[in-house]
Protein backbone atom coordinates (compact mmCIF):
# COMPACT_ATOMS: atom_id res chain seq x y z
CA UNK A 1 0.00 0.00 0.00
CA UNK A 2 2.74 2.47 0.87
CA UNK A 3 4.83 1.69 -2.22
CA UNK A 4 2.42 3.44 -4.55
CA UNK A 5 2.05 6.75 -2.79
CA UNK A 6 1.75 8.88 -5.92
CA UNK A 7 1.80 12.65 -5.62
CA UNK A 8 -1.61 14.25 -5.57
CA UNK A 9 -0.68 17.11 -7.91
CA UNK A 10 0.55 17.11 -11.48
CA UNK A 11 4.21 18.02 -12.16
CA UNK A 12 4.85 21.63 -13.01
CA UNK A 13 6.62 22.75 -16.18
CA UNK A 14 9.71 23.63 -14.17
CA UNK A 15 9.85 20.07 -12.79
CA UNK A 16 9.72 18.76 -16.34
CA UNK A 17 12.50 21.20 -17.26
CA UNK A 18 14.70 19.88 -14.45
CA UNK A 19 14.09 16.33 -15.66
CA UNK A 20 14.99 17.17 -19.28
CA UNK A 21 18.15 19.03 -18.28
CA UNK A 22 19.20 16.20 -15.97
CA UNK A 23 18.74 13.60 -18.71
CA UNK A 24 20.67 15.74 -21.17
CA UNK A 25 23.55 16.24 -18.73
CA UNK A 26 23.68 12.50 -18.00
CA UNK A 27 23.91 11.68 -21.72
CA UNK A 28 26.63 14.30 -22.26
CA UNK A 29 28.67 13.11 -19.27
CA UNK A 30 28.39 9.45 -20.31
CA UNK A 31 29.35 10.37 -23.87
CA UNK A 32 32.42 12.33 -22.81
CA UNK A 33 33.53 9.60 -20.39
CA UNK A 34 33.11 6.93 -23.07
CA UNK A 35 35.07 8.96 -25.62
CA UNK A 36 37.92 9.59 -23.20
CA UNK A 37 38.05 5.94 -22.18
CA UNK A 38 37.96 4.88 -25.83
CA UNK A 39 40.80 7.22 -26.78
CA UNK A 40 42.92 6.07 -23.84
CA UNK A 41 42.35 2.34 -24.44
CA UNK A 42 45.43 0.23 -25.22
CA UNK A 43 46.17 -0.81 -28.78
CA UNK A 44 45.45 -4.45 -27.92
CA UNK A 45 41.77 -3.60 -27.43
CA UNK A 46 41.32 -1.60 -30.60
CA UNK A 47 37.93 -3.12 -31.56
CA UNK A 48 36.45 -2.51 -28.12
CA UNK A 49 37.84 1.03 -28.11
CA UNK A 50 36.20 1.77 -31.47
CA UNK A 51 32.86 0.45 -30.21
CA UNK A 52 33.17 2.56 -27.07
CA UNK A 53 34.05 5.67 -29.06
CA UNK A 54 31.11 5.04 -31.42
CA UNK A 55 28.64 4.69 -28.58
CA UNK A 56 30.17 7.63 -26.72
CA UNK A 57 29.74 9.84 -29.77
CA UNK A 58 26.10 8.74 -30.01
CA UNK A 59 25.50 9.50 -26.33
CA UNK A 60 27.12 12.89 -26.70
CA UNK A 61 25.04 13.62 -29.81
CA UNK A 62 21.81 12.55 -28.11
CA UNK A 63 22.56 14.73 -25.08
CA UNK A 64 23.35 17.77 -27.20
CA UNK A 65 20.25 17.17 -29.34
CA UNK A 66 18.03 16.97 -26.26
CA UNK A 67 19.55 20.17 -24.89
CA UNK A 68 19.18 22.00 -28.21
CA UNK A 69 15.60 20.76 -28.69
CA UNK A 70 14.68 21.83 -25.17
CA UNK A 71 16.26 25.24 -25.69
CA UNK A 72 14.40 25.64 -28.99
CA UNK A 73 11.11 24.52 -27.41
CA UNK A 74 11.49 26.99 -24.55
CA UNK A 75 12.48 29.73 -26.98
CA UNK A 76 9.31 29.23 -29.03
CA UNK A 77 7.04 29.13 -26.00
CA UNK A 78 8.34 32.27 -24.29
Amino acid sequence: MFLFNWPSKRPTPSEYAVLVVLISVIFVVFGVVALVMGFRAPAAKHDLALALEYRGAWCLGIGVTIAFGFWLFRRWLD
